[in-house]
């Protein structure tokens, strides 16, 4: 008999607020990227916007926001992956039941702040390398 436990591997970013930052302050100021902890990206993307526009008129500026149009989209494709930060792991419970009781505890002490992330990490691994 296998049980499906879901971990979490990091910070919880809500997928509603990335995609509404990404659709309406996305294009150019890139807004969702800095809420997704990509700062180099959102920066990039911001400097490339301001260049685009100031050299709009000369026609490279064209090319520079088409291009950044379309890194638009593919950073929808980030949206998606950098929201959804847990896994899903198969638990063979008849055998290994005492180790899937010392991960959910050990995962409420995460939850509830009493171990740092480096701690729970590290606890995690060593209870799923005794499978």
């Amino acid at each position: 008999m296998s049980q499906e436990i879901n971990v979490t591997t990091g910070n919880q970013r809500n997928l509603i607020v990335a995609l509404l930052l990404w659709f309406f302050l996305g294009y150019g100021i890139s807004a969702h990227n800095y809420y997704l902890g990509r700062t180099g990206v959102g920066i990039t993307q911001l400097a490339l916007a301001i260049i685009g526009f100031i050299t709009f008129i000369l026609g490279i500026g064209i090319l520079i926001l088409a291009a950044l149009g379309v890194w638009w989209l593919i950073d929808l494709i980030y949206v998606f992956k950098l929201t959804n930060t847990s896994n899903v792991i198969s638990v063979n419970t008849s055998k290994n039941s005492d180790s899937l009781d010392e991960l959910e505890k050990l995962h409420n002490l995460y939850e509830k702040k009493i171990i740092s992330e480096e701690q729970y990490e590290k606890r995690k691994q060593d209870i799923l390398n005794k499978y």
